[in-house]
């Protein structure tokens, strides 16, 4: 499996952002995901739903998949 991802979001002390990416490295690509990954990735999640009031993005996935949209 292969997938990009983000967390960002604003606080008062500034923007948080963070890459949480999945095999997207060429050197890791037979890496197997594994239930820490995916504990990290709710983790991330319950932050940003915590902490980021609606603001910037929780996101994970194949980035191609949004490509179509720009051109509508």
């Amino acid at each position: 499996m292969r997938f990009h991802g983000e967390i960002q979001y604003e606080t008062n002390d500034g923007n948080v952002h963070s890459d949480i990416c999945f095999n997207c490295n060429p050197d890791t690509e037979d890496k197997i995901y594994s239930v820490e990954h995916r504990k990290f990735l709710h983790a991330c999640l319950d932050e940003w739903l915590n902490q980021s009031n609606g603001t910037g993005a929780f996101w994970v996935g194949d980035p191609e998949y949004f490509k179509s949209w720009e051109t509508e």
